[in-house]
């Protein structure tokens, strides 16, 4: 890992789309961006502000995610996800997510997302082993 990591930043910005709408089991619930979406965009950022830091060989893993969804987004909305790394201990990296409407200013969710540093071969092999 290359020093510097606790100033890790990530960014996405994506445009809502009819896609990133809610919807079980296939059926539009609302027309409105979607949790499980911006979940995933939270988890996207962190991942980004963890990377730069990786030398080779390094690789990380998702351990939790804590996301309070607060406002809406509607479709075509440009909506900016930001990750900044709050807490390393250890081979712990936690960063803190905020989830902000462009056009409005709206804070539409704010959370955490934690990551385990480890090196490729250790998770390559605890892949393998999942698999049985």
């Amino acid at each position: 890992m290359k020093p510097g990591i606790e100033n890790g930043i990530g960014i996405v910005e994506i445009t809502v789309t009819p896609d990133m709408t809610a919807r079980l089991d296939g059926k539009l619930i609302h027309p409105v961006y979607s949790t499980f979406w911006l979940a995933y965009h939270a988890e996207l950022a962190a991942r980004r502000a963890i990377e730069p830091y990786f030398q080779e060989g390094d690789n990380a893993v998702g351990s939790s995610i804590h996301i309070n969804h607060k406002a809406m987004a509607g479709i075509g909305a440009l909506v900016r996800i930001t990750a900044l790394v709050s807490s390393v201990k250890g081979r712990h990296v936690l960063c803190t997510i905020q989830v902000v409407a462009q056009k409005t200013s709206t804070l539409l969710a704010e959370g955490t997302q934690g990551q385990v540093l480890m090196s490729s071969a250790s998770l390559a092999e605890r892949c393998k082993q999942a698999e049985m």
